[in-house]
């Protein structure tokens, strides 16, 4: 796990100028004279790496950094990625900050596995138009193109997975909804009535049991940079078509080292494992309603893999402000950070308030609301616990729904 690999340069054999990975194939492609040069697959297997093992070789520093690898750390929004070779400088391709202060980051885990841009930054670009097109109260101006200046980069994304297999232990309660006969008092036609109405009610019976359960890939960004919501919009992933860790495939892309470790990562994973553990404990107490009063989860065999994710990432400007967004580099999916139009959202508003206004003046006049005053006082007369007073026999106005809230 820890082989250094420094980052390869691949020259076209018939100029001499860089290739770089054409999304969506399997080939490297010259962009002056259009040379191209079939990837090699490697038949190696994507492994799985055992958890326990390698947090003790961490704490007993049984493992070795795997290189010192140069990278750049951007001032303004911290997102830390590698160079280029013979490069101490580059924009950063999440903010666009240029950045020039090189720093050394070791790193004690390789991506052993990823999955290739399939999605060319032509079609990238499309996918973000029409995301900004969609946006709602968002200024016109980012729907102009001329007037956008974002410069769209091809990056790879730093996760974790994790397995595990989970017994969970619980003791709660099963509550079991049955119905008893009671007599209530009701309001009928102004007069006081005695009823027998069916009445819900809840029997509880204590519960205990254990729930087995296994994860598979539970999927953890291993990136500071973009917050946790964005990240998870841009799921699903087709991790089943992971190939093998190849330099072919980050050639003419950039690629972010992972800043949350191992452990930590780990830790985000239990949280998505306890959600779906909780519910498994609802399902298997049954019965109508639930009560938990204690979990105690176990793990075991876990296992994890340290993995590269393309996006095409990149940020616009608007009133000073910069704004992120960031496009999955398998399917389109686009999720970002976006402004509001303040003139918008107020037109909504007033809009909102005048269509309402219209509408109550409407219903007003043509006596809809009496008609639903009616209705709603003779609903409240059925129901148990609520009585109105009785009409006065000689009250002149007798009762009716208007005299009664005079």
């Amino acid at each position: 796990m820890a082989d250094n690999t420094n980052q390869q340069h691949f020259p076209c054999e018939e100029c001499g100028a860089d290739l770089t990975f054409k999304p969506g194939t399997d080939t490297l492609v010259c962009g002056y004279c259009g040379h191209t040069n079939l990837i090699r697959q490697s038949t190696g297997q994507i492994r799985e790496y055992n958890f326990e093992q390698a947090l003790r070789a961490i704490e007993q520093g049984k493992l070795r950094p795997l290189d010192n690898t140069q990278v750049i750390k951007c001032p303004n929004c911290s997102a830390i990625f590698e160079l280029k070779p013979n490069r101490n400088a580059g924009d950063c391709p999440f903010c666009g900050t240029p950045v020039v202060t090189g720093t050394e980051q070791v790193r004690l885990f390789q991506p052993k596995s990823l999955l290739p841009f399939l999605i060319t930054e032509k079609d990238a670009r499309s996918a973000f138009d029409n995301w900004i097109g969609n946006l709602w109260f968002a200024p016109s101006a980012l729907k102009d193109k001329a007037k956008r200046d974002e410069k769209l980069l091809g990056i790879y994304i730093p996760y974790w997975t994790f397995d595990s297999h989970t017994d969970t232990f619980y003791r709660g309660e099963r509550g079991t909804v049955y119905y008893e006969r009671q007599l209530v008092t009701v309001i009928v036609n102004g007069q006081p009535r005695q009823q027998m109405q069916t009445v819900p009610r809840i029997r509880w019976t204590p519960a205990s049991g254990r729930v087995r359960l296994f994860f598979d890939d539970v999927l953890v960004g291993a990136t500071r940079t973009l917050p946790r919501a964005i990240l998870d919009r841009l799921e699903p992933w087709d991790l089943p078509n992971l190939v093998p860790y190849s330099e072919s495939y980050l050639s003419g892309f950039q690629s972010e080292i992972y800043q949350i470790d191992l452990d930590e990562g780990f830790e985000e994973a239990r949280s998505i494992m306890d959600s779906r553990i909780y519910n498994a404990v609802l399902s298997d107490i049954g019965g109508d309603q639930q009560r938990v009063a204690n979990l105690q989860t176990q793990h075991s065999a876990r296992t994890f893999k340290h993995l590269l994710l393309p996006v095409w990432s990149a940020a616009f400007r608007y009133n000073g402000e910069t704004y992120r967004f960031v496009i999955n580099g398998r399917n389109g999916k686009t999720q970002g950070e976006r402004p509001y139009s303040i003139v918008k959202i107020v037109f909504a508003i007033l809009l909102g308030l005048t269509v309402l206004g219209g509408l109550a003046y409407y219903m007003e006049k043509s006596g809809v609301f009496e008609q639903m005053m009616g209705q709603g006082v003779e609903y409240y007369q059925q129901q148990p616990g609520h009585h109105f007073p009785a009409p006065n026999r000689y009250d002149p106005y007798r009762y009716n729904p208007r005299n009664h809230y005079r």
